[in-house]
């Protein structure tokens, strides 16, 4: 027996592709520093941060880079070739998200410490997370020394330390005195300064430590480097 039925016959329709999942094309990420600028990290893949105008389509899709003006803004290992940092072909490649140290490297001990002549020590940049800026002053006359890190440039977050220290013999005596807060806390020129004070004797050698205490993971850090200038009084 045949059964024929009436009626329209509909096409039937070839199912569609699956879409392609966003989290397919999107960035992975562990942290919002694998995203670039305007994205953040949320479960595992760059998305737009919701701040400010939208970026461009595909732009949290494509990972983060080091801008620069010119090669000396780029590690070692690395060129700056259309306003970024990028490998300069030799191997193994360098690491070109991370900052260049600065002109006090390797300052990063007691032991290696820069001397302080009296003048500010200017443009000092925190070109690592945990890294750690060591400078020597010695006192002529007996006085209450001042320490200060000004002109703070990308919101560094720092902790300044005055020791007394053995020059002869190279080694770190007590702590005097320390900050790690700002001396005001209002989004003011005047409150962007690390300062703290001790009492110094003279014909004696003190050792200043400023330590970046930012939390992001070392080494990884693409964004602009957080910067200050040093003095002593």
């Amino acid at each position: 027996m045949f059964v024929v039925g009436c009626g329209p016959v509909e096409e039937s329709v070839p199912a569609e592709e699956p879409a392609v999942q966003e989290a397919g094309l999107a960035l992975a990420c562990a942290n919002s520093l694998g995203c670039r600028d305007s994205c953040y990290c949320q479960a595992g893949f760059c998305v737009p941060d919701g701040f400010g105008p939208p970026p461009p389509e595909g732009h949290c899709e494509t990972p983060p880079v080091r801008a620069c003006t010119t090669g000396s803004d780029c590690a070692s290992g690395c060129n700056c070739v259309g306003s970024v940092c990028v490998n300069d072909g030799f191997s193994p490649p360098a690491n070109c998200l991370v900052a260049p140290p600065d002109s006090y490297e390797s300052d990063n001990t007691h032991t290696s410490a820069s001397s302080y002549m009296g003048t500010p020590q200017l443009k000092h940049t925190s070109h690592r997370a945990g890294d750690a800026d060591w400078a020597l002053v010695a006192t002529p006359v007996n006085q209450v020394m001042t320490v200060e890190a000004y002109n703070l440039r990308n919101a560094p977050q720092l902790r300044v330390e005055i020791y007394a220290y053995n020059y002869a013999t190279r080694t770190l005596g007590a702590l005097l005195a320390s900050t790690q807060t700002t001396v005001c806390s209002q989004i003011t020129p005047s409150c962007f300064i690390y300062r703290t004070t001790a009492n110094v004797t003279a014909g004696s050698v003190y050792a200043v430590k400023v330590t970046d205490r930012r939390t992001v993971p070392s080494g990884s850090d693409w964004r602009p480097t957080p910067g200050y200038d040093l003095k002593m009084y």
